[in-house]
């Protein structure tokens, strides 16, 4: 097998693709398969040609970045001489998918993972975003072999999005389910309130400031709130926290090592990720197989959570909802995920099925 993983971006860079797109090609290797990865984040700090872990990676300029993800012209020159039978291309928000299929030999076979939300991050980008999707819809079908996608919630959006593509596959995608069974939950005091993942607008990192102000406020009870990311809405949340006056109960973090992670999932009475457009929450899923009770919007990707009892639901941005939430979730939840393992899939058993997507559309 001999496959060619297309992506925005790729290790050392870190997000919920990322991890995807490296876990996948390093399984793979281990499995026998030839593994290459492009992707158009090649800056300085980086090399445009180098192999991790048996995966051989070629990093390129783009013309255009996030969103649009234009690459320069020796991308396609470079693309065109890959000789790889499956072509497994990563987010749909990007031009990337359109692009690459584009170029591809009549030979290659086409997945598509979309990690699709619906919509587009900001006003702007949405407009694009649904002109965009115009454009793809009119040759998807004669294009791409197999779309997979990771929660029924994302199936159920993009099959709105492209009603007449048929060949959707639904698999949850991979925990480090083993390892995270291993971390012993011992919450520490002050009670700490933790959040992980990227400082952007959509995530609603400030509600959930908003929420602490006033959890800090009404309770008697110590407080330390953990924040362990970075994006563009960091400098705007450190001014919110200092005008709300909690700025000296908060922990900014920053590229913590995987002990270390764990290690703040283990310290945390609460997790909490107020994220509107997520298709699959890892983090979410890492806190509730720790054991962490865990606080989420109760709509979206994330409500079968709350339907199973698995997490707390919030249904608005309410900052007195949400520290109602952060309460409830401390106070009366006994963590279930332990018990309900299939809920989720280990590493192993994803890349499994995405090999055996793989050979069912090279047959």
């Amino acid at each position: 097998m001999n496959v060619l993983q297309v992506t925005p971006r790729y290790f050392p860079n870190i997000g919920g693709v990322e991890v995807v797109v490296q876990t996948v090609s390093e399984i793979l290797i281990t499995k026998g398969a030839s593994v290459a990865v492009y992707s158009l984040d090649l800056v300085r700090k980086l090399q445009s040609n180098q192999t991790i872990n048996g995966v051989r990676i070629k990093r390129f300029r783009s013309l255009l970045s996030d969103p649009f993800y234009i690459p320069e012209p020796r991308f396609v020159t470079n693309f065109r001489k890959e000789s790889a039978n499956i072509i497994h291309i990563h987010n749909i928000h990007t031009l990337l998918p359109l692009i690459t299929t584009l170029c591809k030999h009549k030979h290659q076979k086409i997945i598509l993972q979309p990690h699709y939300h619906g919509v587009g991050q900001t006003s702007v980008r949405n407009f694009l975003f649904n002109n965009y999707m115009r454009l793809f819809r009119a040759f998807i079908s004669t294009h791409v072999d197999c779309v997979v996608v990771n929660s029924l919630h994302e199936k159920k959006l993009f099959n709105e999005a492209f009603p007449a593509y048929r060949n959707v596959v639904f698999i949850p995608e991979g925990i480090a389910v083993n390892e995270l069974k291993r971390v012993k939950w011992n919450p520490e005091k002050p009670t700490r309130i933790l959040y992980i993942g990227a400082l952007r607008y959509y995530k609603n990192v400030d509600k959930l400031l908003y929420a602490f102000a006033s959890l800090s406020v009404k309770e008697k009870e110590k407080f330390k709130l953990v924040i362990v990311g970075r994006g563009p809405e960091y400098l705007r949340l450190l001014a919110l926290a200092k005008k709300l006056g909690i700025s000296n109960l908060i922990e900014w973090k920053y590229k913590l090592s995987r002990s270390q992670l764990l290690s703040e999932y283990a310290k945390a009475s609460v997790f909490v990720s107020l994220s509107s457009m997520e298709s699959f929450g890892r983090a979410i899923y890492e806190a509730l197989i720790i054991g962490v009770p865990t606080v989420v919007l109760n709509f979206g990707a994330m409500a079968r959570l709350v339907k199973e009892g698995l997490a707390v639901g919030v249904n608005s941005a309410d900052s007195d909802e949400i520290a109602d939430s952060i309460l409830r979730a401390m106070k009366e939840v006994k963590p279930k995920a332990r018990r309900v393992p299939s809920v989720f899939l280990s590493w192993e058993e994803y890349v499994d099925r995405i090999l055996g997507i793989y050979n069912n559309v090279a047959e």
